[in-house]
This record gives structure tokens, sequence and C-alpha cells, in this order.
């Protein structure tokens, strides 16, 4: 009977924690410790602070599948690639991924 307790115990919280994850947060304590510094480029342009729920690295096909995925979850997603967005894809990279269309037949 202990052995079921402390499994059904592990359960509820394996159930409670499952269904919090998506209020997990992350922040970097760094930027609200450090001193101000203004110059030439912080009176230009405005900085804006954004905040996602997931970032995905890499605009690639597996990459922006992620993101795909994750907006469809509900996430509030960004991707980011080092490179334009027009070549950030799998063309560049190793020739493409093809697909059969049915649509597309002559």
């Amino acid at each position: 009977m202990v052995r079921n307790l402390r499994a059904s115990r592990l359960l509820s919280l394996l159930r409670h924690y499952t269904c919090r994850q998506r209020q997990f947060h992350f922040s970097i304590k760094g930027r609200q410790t450090a001193g101000v510094q203004t110059n030439e480029i912080t009176h230009n342009y405005p900085v804006i602070d954004h905040t996602y729920d997931a970032i995905v690295v890499g605009a690639g096909g597996a990459g922006l599948r992620a993101a795909f995925g994750l907006v469809q979850e509900g996430f509030k997603t960004a991707c980011i690639t080092k490179l334009f967005p027009t070549r950030s894809h799998t063309v560049a990279a190793q020739g493409g991924i093809n697909a059969a269309l049915g649509n597309m037949e002559t």
C-alpha cells in the first residue's frame, strides 16, 4: 500500500508539472543590474524589448517546422537566422526538399 501511495503521489506531481510547463519563464538579470550607457546609437534608434515563449535558432526546413509547430500549440515564437531570410532554406544548403503534389499533374 505504501508503494501505491508513492506511485500515486508521483503521478499527481507529474500531472501538476506537465500542466504548468507553459508558465516557464527565463530572464537574464544582467541588463537590470548593469549600468546604463548612452551613446549615439541609443539616441538614434529606439530599443524595443520583446518577450517570447520559445525561440527557434535557424530558419531551414527543421527550424521553420519547429517554429510552425510551436505556434500551432499556442506559443509566442521567434525564429532567428544568421542569413537573409531568402537564403535560409534547404535549397541553399543541399538542393532542397522535393514533394510530389497531386494538383501539379500534367
